[in-house]
């Protein structure tokens, strides 16, 4: 009975790390940055660590009409910039109330996390999200 129930209860932890298909409802909801990657032409690369921790928080806040908010905590101050997206197969494109059109790959998308790069060139900018609504 006991290695039943451990059965089950690992099976149901696989299914939450299940690599989702990009849709609408698999990307609903409120994502916070808790790390990002770049890297450059010059092949300079770096991690940023996010989060409250670090004294900087940034969240995505996706809703199922095709918009969104992008909401920014540094130190204190708040800022928000909206937007719409599209989503294309692997894709999600952004374009924010200032006009910016920006696509990005959709690299990992689970229950509990969230992964899109931007390649422009030779640099690469991926930021990690962890879903927390």
């Amino acid at each position: 009975m006991l290695a039943l129930s451990l059965v089950a209860f690992v099976g149901c932890k696989k299914d939450k790390d299940k690599q989702k298909e990009v849709t609408v409802d698999n990307l609903v909801g409120t994502w916070e940055v808790y790390k990002s990657y770049y890297a450059d032409e010059d092949g300079s690369e770096w991690d940023d660590e996010w989060g409250a921790a670090a004294g900087y928080q940034s969240f995505l806040i996706i809703k199922a009409n095709g918009t969104g908010v992008m909401e920014d905590i540094d130190e204190g101050y708040k800022s928000t910039t909206s937007f719409t997206y599209k989503i294309e197969p692997g894709y999600v494109t952004i374009t924010d109330s200032y006009g910016d059109t920006e696509r990005w790959t959709v690299k990992s998308l689970t229950d509990k996390g969230l992964v899109l790069e931007s390649v422009y060139g030779n640099e690469t900018l991926a930021i990690y999200y962890k879903r927390i609504k």
